[in-house]
């Protein structure tokens, strides 16, 4: 009993440190744009740094690549955008609001559910889906607009970054003959090529920047993305997913506190309203699923 109780709580705490530090990634991001290091290169140098510590894992996961390459591309390409559009997007936009317009994403994982792998749609999910899509037409409303719509490219970013992620974890679900470890590989290489393939193709240019800057992004990606990812990995393992969706909701107090904090930045109270109904359907949905759709 003792060992339960100790295991819990180391979960707990797991938990809480990828909140916090998910809360605050938005910082170093902006640091490193401040440093000459345009959005999509802090992510393909991130990443770098990430997949440096999967590398000695990466040859025992082909042959499960191989057995479901479409999946596998399938959620490469996702995952990579999940990742890209939400960095570019907390580096420019609010960051709680970018926060609060990517916790869409249980919502669209239950329609693409719906439609996708034939799941029946209870009426309270229904129910949350209209609660979460009136949070965010509130959140979005502009006293100058005829109707809501995302004001900027930042909104679009986090939008589309949540519809990604929902969409991943769609793919991770059908992919059931490929380990989870395999499916982290996959996705955190595909942040790798799909970033690599838009700095080709948008031909952004890398300024001139100082070798230890070079080396912080690195660490940001081989220190501080993999303890996250190592952090919620053993937590929602450990913990019933009500009570891992609830610790992990830190992350939105967390990233208010801190923007508040070191840039001032601030809401109104009709993006919180919106917001919060946005994070109570969310919640919602989470706990129906039984984590299907979680981290």
């Amino acid at each position: 009993m003792f060992r339960m109780k100790n295991t819990a709580l180391v979960a707990s705490l797991s938990l809480l440190l990828a909140a916090t530090l998910w809360g605050v990634f938005w910082y170093p991001l902006r640091w490193l744009e401040s440093q000459g290091i345009d959005g999509l290169w802090a992510t393909l140098l991130i990443y770098i740094g990430t997949c440096v510590y999967f590398i000695p894992y990466f040859r025992q996961s082909l042959n499960e690549i191989r057995t479901q390459p479409l999946l596998m591309c399938t959620l490469a390409v996702f995952a990579g955008w999940t990742n890209i559009a939400f960095f570019l997007a907390i580096i420019d936009g609010e960051v709680v609001r970018v926060l609060l317009l990517f916790y869409m994403s249980p919502i669209w994982a239950v329609l693409l559910a719906r439609f996708i792998l034939k799941e029946y749609l209870a009426w309270q999910n229904f129910l949350a889906l209209v609660v979460a899509l009136a949070g965010m037409l509130i959140m979005l409303w502009q006293a100058d607009m005829d109707y809501p719509w995302p004001t900027g490219k930042s909104d679009w970013l986090a939008l589309s970054s949540g519809m990604a992620f929902a969409v991943t974890n769609v793919v991770m679900r059908m992919a059931q003959t490929v380990s989870p470890r395999t499916k982290a590989i996959v996705g955190w290489y595909g942040v790798l090529i799909v970033s690599l393939f838009l700095l080709i193709i948008l031909q952004v240019p890398l300024e001139k920047v100082e070798s230890g800057t070079l080396l912080i992004a690195f660490a940001i990606g081989g220190i501080m993305v993999v303890v996250m990812t190592l952090a919620v990995a053993f937590g929602v393992s450990h913990l019933p997913v009500q009570q891992s969706a609830v610790i992990l909701l830190f992350e939105v107090a967390v990233g208010a506190i801190s923007a508040y904090l070191l840039i001032g930045e601030t809401m109104a109270p009709r993006e919180w309203l919106g917001g919060g109904l946005i994070l109570a359907a969310g919640l919602y949905v989470s706990f129906e699923k039984g984590g299907n759709f979680s981290d």
